[in-house]
C-alpha cells in the first residue's frame, strides 16, 4: 500500500472512530427536539359515562398563540361548551386543575387547519395531561387564516376542546370520589313537586 493510500485508510479509521464517539450525544440531541415539539396526534381519552366532570373544577389560566381577539372569543365559546358538557370553571387558587392552551392556524385547501394543544396541570404545578389535535374547519378566504374563523369556526373548535377536557376531568380522582359520594339528604320542608311558573300571592 502507498503512503497516500495508507494515509487515507488511516483518516477514514479516524472518521469512523469520530463518528460512533459521538453517536449517543447526536440521538440524545434529535430525542431532546423529538420531545419538544407538541404533538398533534388525536388525544384518546374515554369519558366515563357514570362520572361527572363537574367533581374536578378548573380554570383557564390562558390561551396563547393566537391574536387576543380570537383567543377572547375562543375562550367564550370554550365556556359555552364546556358548561354543556359539566365541566366547572374556578378560579385559579380554588380549582383542582389548571388549563393553559395553544393555537395555532393555517390556510388548507378546505378551510383553515386549526391545531390546538392543551396541557392540564395539577394544584402541585405538575403536568397531567396533555391533550392535542389538529382539525379543518370551514372560513372565509383570505390572506390571515385567523381573520378566517367566524363564530361557527370557533364554536366546532371549542366543542372538540370541550370534549377531550370532559373526557379527562371525568377520570380525575377528585371526579370519580364525587360521583361515588351519596347524595345529600333532602331538607325537611322541601319542596319536590315540579316549579312554580308564577310568583306565590302573599
Amino acid at each position: 500500500m502507498s503512503g497516500s493510500a495508507a494515509a487515507r485508510a488511516s483518516r477514514r479509521r479516524l472518521f469512523a472512530c469520530v463518528a460512533l464517539a459521538f453517536a449517543p450525544a447526536l440521538a440524545g440531541c434529535v430525542d431532546t427536539v423529538s420531545e419538544a415539539r407538541p404533538s398533534v396526534a388525536r388525544s384518546e381519552i374515554a369519558r366515563r359515562a357514570d362520572v361527572s366532570p363537574k367533581g374536578a373544577e378548573v380554570a383557564l389560566v390562558s390561551v396563547d398563540g393566537a391574536p387576543e381577539s380570537v383567543a377572547s372569543r375562543f375562550a367564550a365559546a370554550l365556556r359555552a361548551e364546556s358548561g354543556a358538557r359539566e365541566i366547572v370553571f374556578a378560579e385559579a387558587a380554588k380549582a383542582r386543575y389548571h388549563l393553559r392552551g395553544y393555537l395555532s392556524a393555517a390556510p388548507a385547501k378546505e378551510g383553515v387547519a386549526v391545531t390546538y394543544v392543551w396541557d392540564v396541570f395539577d394544584s402541585g404545578k405538575r403536568r397531567a395531561q396533555r391533550m392535542s389535535d389538529e382539525i379543518v374547519v370551514k372560513a372565509r378566504a383570505g390572506g390571515d387564516p385567523w381573520e378566517g374563523l367566524d363564530e361557527a369556526a370557533l364554536a366546532s373548535l371549542a366543542a372538540k376542546s370541550a370534549d377531550d377536557l370532559a373526557a379527562f376531568l371525568s377520570n380525575t380522582p377528585e371526579a370519580i370520589a364525587a360521583a361515588k359520594a351519596p347524595a345529600a339528604p333532602a331538607r325537611p320542608g322541601a319542596r319536590s313537586g315540579p316549579a312554580l311558573s308564577f310568583a306565590p300571592a302573599e
